[in-house]
């Protein structure tokens, strides 16, 4: 995020809209790159623009800001902020369920205004320091005991790991695999970053490879070099694993 972040506006009352962009724009606090009255080309606009804030109106003729949010989530794109604005407070717990960054009530008051701004900014300052040392900790190769000596792994290369009594197995790729003698809740501390979720007592994954989650099977689809993995997943496990992966 740039000193003044960009911002995309979606609101269906025109009046509504030229007063906030009025209140960002007059103050510094963001730069407004896009805006929109349809909530059907909201999804559209978001995506080509790629704002660092997207300011959303949930009460709108057709389509609501939870639909516009759902439209966004199927695009699987990286998620701006989101900061849903209504006069309507009943929405607050939904907007949050959805992981709303914040929720402003109409209508906006320039103080509150500011500080989610700011927040967003601070936020975004974090993420990115997080995303470095994130980087820095994926580089760092593994080694483990096995029972001939030791075995290096470099830990993007790990599709899964599973619990074998005393033992754990790294699956590695399709007809690759090592074993190693460490118990699998000690293996967990010492993966890196938040790509690796613990989706039963006897399973890690890399999220990485994720492509589905199987919620009637309980099952997580795993593909690496067109080659498929299926790995148990417990049912307490799900929306866990479903928030981890809108987060990323």
């Amino acid at each position: 995020m740039n000193d003044i972040p960009e911002a995309v506006i979606i609101e269906d009352e025109p009046e509504a809209l030229h007063l906030l962009q009025s209140l960002l724009e007059g103050n510094n606090l963001a730069k407004v790159t896009g805006s929109a009255t349809d909530p059907f080309k909201a999804a559209a606009l978001i995506s080509s623009l790629n704002p660092d804030i997207v300011f959303l109106d949930i009460k709108m003729p057709g389509k609501s800001g939870f639909d516009i949010l759902d439209d966004l989530n199927r695009m699987n794109i990286n998620l701006p902020f989101i900061v849903f604005i209504t006069a309507y407070d009943e929405y607050a717990i939904r907007a949050f369920e959805y992981a709303a960054f914040d929720y402003l009530l109409k209508p906006v008051e320039p103080g509150r205004l500011f500080e989610t701004v700011l927040r967003c900014r601070n936020r975004d300052i974090q993420r990115e320091k997080q995303k470095s040392i994130l980087l820095a900790e994926s580089h760092k190769k593994l080694l483990f005991r096995n029972v001939s000596g030791f075995v290096i792994i470099d830990p993007s290369e790990i599709v899964y790991i599973e619990a074998d009594g005393n033992y754990s197995v790294f699956h590695l790729d399709a007809d690759k695999t090592e074993t190693v003698t460490s118990l699998l809740h000690k293996i967990e501390i010492q993966l890196p970053g938040i790509k690796f979720f613990r989706t039963s007592r006897s399973a890690i994954i890399n999220t990485t490879y994720l492509k589905k989650i199987n919620t009637r099977q309980l099952q997580c689809l795993l593909v690496k070099n067109q080659n498929e993995f299926r790995v148990d997943i417990s049912r307490e496990k799900i929306n866990d694993l479903i928030k981890l992966m809108k987060n990323q």
